[in-house]
């Protein structure tokens, strides 16, 4: 039966003192050579590798760790803490931290400038001990490799349940350290930041609570027939070759019901949503109209982008002719104007009020018809 007090055997001295030269200089594997044939076939015995006497070799820090875990049951951290003093071991651990949560990234396919500083911080704040995180880290580094750490919005949802994470966990937690690092953003402070940054990585929290607003789409026949309409989410089907128009007010959607129209209608209401993404991107065609002032132009460029879509009733004339009707409209912002589908448009605006799409709502409804 091997006693922890074994590993104070003379024949182990030169290798717990290659181990603590190593930990303290940051090295992850330690030079080692037995100085007789008693400390070979002691080492040897200890890491399951035949050694010489007198002939160099190299062994990892992290095997090392395991396999004294294995023969004393304890880490190589408490092993040379209890020779040397905490210092050493704290470093010891660290570095094993290091190799197991890199070791994870790269088994999974995960790299990038932020993966250093991703396996610095976990390694120092999550708090998860090192029996722990042989488990963790490899479940985590999977779910890593499948969020959307890119700068282009993603344009396909994962939901915690895809990903087999629960929120609070500390899978979840270095994910989101993750998605943090890779868009250069904090990490949250409160449960709608933390909504905010799991979408930065292209995640929901679930699938049925972000929905975007819709009007007689293909297998809402039941609801278009009673004049409802629906709030489609990322799981519903679109089918293929729809085209539909896109708006930002719920007010067209309310006219067109009213008139009878059943053309389908995508409502984003001035945000594209995770839901209206994933419709939008799925769409065939579709003609785009939105409010006349920075954000709408902004949502309009996206929803083109998005699903193919060309402009509707979103030119430099549309934009004068509601200035002549005469109403009493909200002066704009200062931010400036990008309209890459007719470049006379921002300068038409300069005239300097915003143009509600309700103003034209009317015009956009008789267009359905």
């Amino acid at each position: 039966m091997v006693r922890m007090s074994d590993f104070r055997r003379p024949e182990y001295v030169v290798l717990w003192k290659q181990a603590r030269a190593a930990v303290a200089r940051g090295q992850v594997k330690l030079g080692f050579k037995a100085p007789d044939p008693v400390a070979a076939a002691a080492v040897s015995a200890l890491i399951g590798r035949e050694l010489t006497a007198g002939v160099g070799t190299t062994i990892p820090v992290a095997d090392l760790d395991g396999r004294v875990r294995v023969v004393f049951g304890c880490g190589l951290g408490d092993l040379l803490s209890s020779l040397f003093g905490d210092e050493v071991a704290e470093v010891v651990a660290a570095e094993v931290a290091d190799d197991v949560l890199g070791a994870a990234l790269a088994a999974a396919g995960v790299d990038g400038p932020w993966v250093a500083a991703w396996v610095d911080q976990a390694r120092r704040y999550a708090k998860i001990s090192p029996d722990e995180l042989a488990a963790v880290a490899p479940e985590a580094a999977a779910a890593i490799a499948r969020v959307h750490v890119g700068q282009q919005p993603p344009r396909e949802w994962l939901t915690l349940r895809d990903l087999r994470l629960a929120r609070g966990t500390r899978q979840a937690g270095l994910v989101l350290r993750a998605v943090a690092l890779a868009h250069g953003v904090p990490l949250p402070k409160s449960p709608a930041d933390e909504r905010r940054l799991w979408q930065r990585g292209g995640v929901l929290l679930d699938a049925v609570s972000t929905v975007v607003l819709t009007w007689a789409f293909p297998g809402c026949e039941a609801r278009t027939e009673l004049g409802l309409p629906t709030h489609l989410t990322i799981r519903d089907v679109v089918p293929a070759g729809v085209d539909a128009a896109v708006c930002t007010s719920p007010r067209l959607v309310d006219n067109s019901i009213a008139a009878g129209i059943e053309y389908p209608i995508v409502c984003v209401e001035g945000h594209l949503n995770p839901a209206a993404r994933t419709v939008l991107s799925r769409l065939s065609r579709a003609r785009v109209h939105g409010d006349f002032d920075a954000n709408g132009l902004f949502i309009a460029r996206q929803a083109m982008e998005l699903a193919t879509g060309s402009p509707w009733r979103m030119s430099a004339d549309d934009y004068r002719r509601a200035l002549t009707k005469g109403l009493d409209l909200p002066a704009l912002g200062p931010d400036p104007l990008h309209a890459p589908w007719d470049p006379d448009l921002p300068e038409a605006m300069r005239a300097g009020w915003a143009v509600p799409e309700d103003v034209l709502a009317d015009e956009l409804v008789a267009d359905l018809a």
